[in-house]
C-alpha cells in the first residue's frame, strides 16, 4: 500500500490528526482565558465533531471504494450495535467479515 501526503487520505488523515491535538492536547499545555461553561461546551462538542468528521470520511470513503460491501457492513453494525449488547469487538469482526465476504463473492 502507497501512502502519500499529497493522498486525499493523506491529507484528511493529517487535518484529523492536527484538530485532534489541537482540541485534546494543546489545551493541557495552553491556558486559554476561558469562563467554565465555555470550556465544558468545548470539551464535550469539539471532540463529538471530531469523531463525526472521522466516521463520515472513513464512511465515504469505504462507499465510494466498494459500495454494496461497505453499505452491508455499515448496515450490520448499525443493526447490531441498535439491537443487541454485542461489544464494540464483537460487533467490528462480524461487520469486517460480512465485508471481507462481499468483496471476496463481488471482486472476481
Amino acid at each position: 500500500m502507497n501512502f502519500a501526503i499529497s493522498s486525499s487520505h493523506g491529507l484528511a488523515i493529517l487535518a484529523l490528526l492536527a484538530t485532534s491535538l489541537l482540541v485534546r492536547v494543546l489545551p493541557v499545555f495552553l491556558k486559554v482565558g476561558m469562563s467554565d461553561t465555555v470550556r465544558s461546551l468545548l470539551e464535550r462538542v469539539l471532540p463529538t465533531a471530531v469523531f463525526l468528521n472521522f466516521a463520515v470520511y472513513i464512511a465515504w470513503t469505504e462507499i465510494s471504494t466498494a459500495f454494496v460491501p461497505s453499505l452491508a457492513a455499515i448496515a450490520a453494525a448499525a443493526l447490531i450495535t441498535f439491537s443487541t449488547r454485542a461489544g464494540l469487538v464483537l460487533t467490528t469482526a462480524l461487520a469486517t467479515l460480512i465485508y471481507v465476504a462481499l468483496q471476496l463473492h463481488l471482486v472476481p
